[in-house]
């Protein structure tokens, strides 16, 4: 890429950063004068700048701590659009995963600026995100932390930069865009039957639940929307989570019924995604977080789906959501596979 690509650009290094020791406290005006000037004078609720080491950051503005926890109380991370002639920074915050909250961020690629800090965004090692509260005139620092993009991602969203920088964008694309308009990704249906075989071969964990009971208590139509919704959201937190490994993971949902027990699968296993004891509750397994609070909820265990004689209802890859979509030929392919794998009952017989 060419020099002009790529700008020059001379960070202030009088710009102070919020750190690990300015946690929890007021930021002093006079140190922290540029965020005081965006916060206090601006008004912004969120906005990036380049410090001093010349990283970009992001900061988020609450009213206060109670509003941040409410907000952020699962993964927060920024995704790259392509939106009317600019490319969109979107900070996506999970107050409710069924409906995420992106705040984007409008970069004008033409501007050599602009085009550095999305440049830097994606390219330095870290993206540090800083969440701060304002009230009674002062700036509290409550939290900090880091997200960080995949090869792939780059790569993606490097694309994206050059053809926003060598195409000519027209008035209309240049309209404003408001925090409205970013809007999480919708559910695809595809056929079932389109996916690889060794999708369907795969063992995993399979969450165990008193289905029976649950139809009693809240009847069949409600028991199944409610599991519906705590798997939805469980999806999207991988989908927004700051891991790049964890947003770019590819795993298929399966539902089976035996006995009046619901097996729920996850297959491929996900141990390896968060194996690591982490001390923050949105680095855990966010399937074991959710479906744990059931109230039907027995137990979890390691098993294969075929043998269960259950059926792929949705599969995630990389981002994007399928809803599976079943015909009567599909289940002579699961029963064929399961024959292949040894599997012995013949589980689909009566399903």
């Amino acid at each position: 890429m060419s020099e002009s690509f790529r700008p020059v650009f001379s960070p202030d290094p009088t710009l102070a950063s919020p750190s690990s020791l300015t946690m929890g406290e007021v930021l002093e005006p006079s140190a922290f004068s540029d965020l005081y000037h965006h916060v206090r004078d601006e008004g912004l609720p969120y906005f990036a700048r380049v410090n001093s080491e010349g990283d970009v950051e992001l900061f988020l503005v609450f009213e206060s701590i109670d509003a941040f926890s409410d907000a952020t109380r699962d993964a927060v991370s920024v995704e790259f659009k392509a939106y009317k002639g600019a490319l969109l920074a979107v900070i996506w915050t999970l107050a409710d995963p069924q409906e995420p909250l992106g705040f984007p961020l409008k970069l004008d690629i033409k501007k050599d600026d602009e085009r550095y800090m999305a440049l830097s965004m994606i390219e330095q090692p870290e993206l540090a995100i800083h969440y701060l509260s304002f009230a009674d005139g002062e700036i509290t620092h409550i939290f900090s932390e880091t997200c960080n993009f995949s090869g792939a991602e780059q790569a993606h969203v490097l694309e994206l930069i050059r053809y926003l920088y060598d195409d000519e964008p027209n008035e209309h694309e240049m309209q404003p865009t408001s925090v409205d308009e970013v809007k999480e990704e919708g559910l695809i249906s595809i056929a079932a039957g389109d996916l690889a075989e060794d999708v369907f071969e795969q063992a995993g964990t399979a969450y165990l639940f008193d289905y029976a009971k649950w139809v009693r208590e809240e009847g069949e139509e409600d028991a199944q929307a409610r599991l519906m919704h705590t798997v939805q959201q469980a999806v999207l937190v991988m989908r927004r989570h700051s891991r790049s490994e964890v947003r770019e993971s590819a795993f298929t949902i399966w539902a089976g019924e035996q006995q009046g027990v619901l097996w729920l699968f996850v297959t491929p296993m996900l141990y390896p995604l968060f194996e690591v004891v982490h001390t923050k509750e949105d680095e855990t397994n966010p399937f074991a977080r959710f479906l744990y609070a059931l109230p039907t909820y027995v137990e979890t265990v390691d098993a294969s789906p075929l043998a269960c004689g259950a059926y792929p209802i949705l599969r995630y890859e990389r981002g994007k959501l399928y809803h599976l979509e079943l015909d009567d030929s599909f289940t002579d392919r699961l029963s064929a596979i399961a024959k292949r794998q040894g599997i012995e009952g013949e589980p689909y017989l009566h399903t």
